[in-house]
């Protein structure tokens, strides 16, 4: 457990605010190696794994780093509004910086990719940021529009609750991942990277609060090297409906009347609904069907080739195949 204390000029200080797509970005990273949260993301993972650019195959154990660890490019480069800016900002970074944040420990020294052994070369950090633009393309840019909104609207609620019932309040609606216990914030899931350092005077910095689709479970703090703010990243809160709102992007919705076409449109209409999984019940409440035509609908896909089903005790979770994924991308033809 980590522990935040904070003294009456870090309450005057605690502020909310998005990091921007190139942070999401980093962040997707981790998340497309880890295999939590199987429901939200596993999704995603299966769209998003036959797309990841070589470069960034090589990166990102790396960058996204074990659960205790991972580059900072967060407080080094600030919140960005455009991937863009966030490429232009690397670029541009202090180079003393950048190498000292690309030479970590050495137990991890050896994660590196070949072509960041001189981390601060112009030649490297363009590779670099030429690898994490090409992977926002195809892992996070399709999703943007929706992961903003979800963000934003979740932060506009906490800056809502600082101005009328001030830091404590909004401190209190961040439970469980983050428990305000006066004048200490508590971060349960979180794992030092020190051994030993779990308890983290504020000292009249501030801190801000920085929500995130990708970050995980576990909440991550990232300290300054100046007097500058703390920075802790922590999970969004987020349901299944709301996540598969956000990875339904306007390309699934256009291709629908094709696919109704083809496979006619209930089916088709469950091909597009089992684009981040869901259980049989689920998916008769969505469309408005019985589970019995949803079971019969899922079993025909699923000869097709289209879909697949895991039983688990006495419920049935439906997810799409990858020969499926290619069908709603337009990118296959049909079986």
């Amino acid at each position: 457990m980590l522990r935040l204390y904070f003294t009456v000029e870090d309450l005057a200080r605690t502020r909310v605010a998005l990091l921007g797509p190139l942070a999401e970005t980093q962040l997707s990273l981790r998340m497309l190696q880890r295999r939590d949260e199987k429901v939200l993301f596993d999704g995603w993972r299966r769209r998003t794994h036959p797309r990841v650019p070589h470069d960034v195959r090589e990166l990102a154990a790396f960058v996204a780093g074990p659960r205790t660890w991972m580059v900072d490019f967060f407080t080094l480069l600030g919140p960005v509004f455009s991937i863009e800016e966030g490429q232009e900002r690397l670029l541009s970074a202090p180079r003393t910086q950048l190498r000292a944040e690309l030479v970590p420990d050495s137990r991890l020294v050896r994660q590196r990719p070949s072509w960041l052994a001189d981390p601060g070369s112009r030649g490297a950090v363009e590779r670099l940021a030429n690898a994490l633009v090409a992977y926002h393309a195809e892992a996070v840019a399709p999703y943007w529009t929706g992961l903003q909104q979800h963000l934003s609207s979740h932060a506009n609620l906490v800056g809502k609750l600082m101005a009328t019932g001030g830091v404590s309040r909004a401190l209190d609606s961040l439970a469980p991942r983050l428990r305000w216990r006066p004048p200490v914030l508590e971060v349960p899931d979180y794992t030092p990277w020190r051994a030993g350092n779990a308890d983290f005077h504020l000292g009249g910095r501030g801190i801000i609060l920085a929500p995130s689709l990708f970050c995980g479970t576990a909440p991550q703090l990232f300290e300054p090297d100046t007097d500058a703010e703390a920075l802790l990243i922590y999970p969004a809160p987020r349901d299944a409906a709301t996540v598969r709102g956000i990875w339904s992007p306007p390309r699934y919705a256009r291709s629908h009347k094709a696919l109704a076409a083809l496979l006619g449109t209930t089916r088709a209409a469950i091909l597009s609904t089992l684009v981040d999984g869901c259980t049989t019940i689920e998916l008769a409440r969505r469309l408005s069907i019985s589970p019995a035509s949803a079971s019969e609908h899922t079993g025909v896909l699923r000869q097709a080739g289209l879909a697949s089903s895991t039983r688990y005790r006495n419920t049935v979770h439906h997810t799409l195949t990858q020969q499926g994924l290619n069908l709603l991308d337009g990118t296959s033809s049909a079986p």
